[in-house]
């Protein structure tokens, strides 16, 4: 039986290096994800009515992360858990007031990461 039935994870981050990984990661776990390297590219693709939720770099060229987030949210996307470097309380407040669901420094902890995609699949 597959553990996330019917989750689509799209990974957004200018880091080719993080894009493979993670896509290696849950493809190792049976979770289907889609890779993009920028947020313009992400929304760009139309993708957001097919995916179930998104991981988003804070810091990107173009449009950033949490401009990504604010879009979602005001489209009524799927949720989003923004990942950074820069995991001071601050930064991690502003996200959630943008209305992250989730949060992630990195590097990402693997437990976190799941515990994420397990709160963000379809019922």
């Amino acid at each position: 039986m597959h553990p996330y039935p019917q989750t689509t994870v799209a990974i957004v981050d200018d880091d080719q290096f993080l894009l493979d990984s993670l896509h290696d990661f849950f493809d190792a776990m049976g979770i289907p994800s889609r890779t993009y390297r920028s947020a313009d590219a992400f929304l760009q693709s139309g993708d957001s009515d097919h995916v179930h939720c998104v991981l988003a770099d804070l810091n990107m060229p173009g449009t950033s992360g949490l401009q990504l987030l604010e879009t979602l949210v005001k489209d009524g996307g799927p949720p989003v858990c923004i990942m950074t470097s820069f995991g001071d309380t601050r930064t991690r407040a502003v996200a959630k007031s943008f209305g992250a669901v989730g949060f992630l420094e990195k590097p990402i902890s693997s437990s976190d990461l799941l515990a994420f995609i397990s709160s963000s699949r379809p019922n």
